[in-house]
């Protein structure tokens, strides 16, 4: 019986370890950008038609070229991939959600169903941020590292108007 006891009260302690030592190799947040960033802010949009969408754009613009590249914003939930042109100073994210429902096929046929698209899983972001909050993830000399921008200010929404038939 001691035993037993000393052996479950090792392994507890083991495992408290190891999720202690887990917690330690997190991503480490660099309290200052490795790149200037001069501007930042975000723009909601929404397309003039029906279905069309909606979302928006995160901007940063830069101060220089520089050897760091601004890979991922995460921005109000969402993991948003940076790009920018060759020698821009400007990195823009665009986040898009579909407004347009699917079609669903239902049916007694198991095998008519299964041609159903599967409903896409955003993924969780590894960051709590408030609604003004972005962390952005960055690759300097192949390491990769990550730092907060707070207080992002948002330009008014801009609304695609729709396109006229000719």
């Amino acid at each position: 019986m001691i035993n037993l006891k000393t052996t479950s009260i090792t392994i507890s302690l083991l495992l408290l370890l190891i999720m202690h030592i887990q917690c330690a190799s997190s991503q480490q947040i660099d309290k200052k950008s490795p790149i200037e960033i001069k501007n930042t802010y975000f723009q909601e949009w929404i397309a003039g038609v029906e279905g069309g969408g909606s979302g928006f754009m995160i901007y940063l613009e830069v101060d220089a070229v520089s050897d760091v590249k601004l890979e991922y914003a995460y921005f109000r939930g969402k993991k948003i991939k940076l790009g920018h042109k060759t020698n821009e100073l400007v990195y823009v994210g665009h986040y898009t959600k579909a407004t347009k429902p699917r079609d669903l096929i239902m049916s007694d046929d198991p095998k008519e169903e299964f041609k159903n698209q599967l409903p896409e899983i955003e993924e969780k972001i590894p960051f709590e941020l408030a609604d003004n909050e972005c962390m952005i993830s960055y690759m300097n000399n192949g390491k990769q590292g990550f730092f907060k921008l707070e207080n992002i200010p948002e330009k008014e929404l801009q609304a695609y108007p729709t396109r006229k038939k000719q």
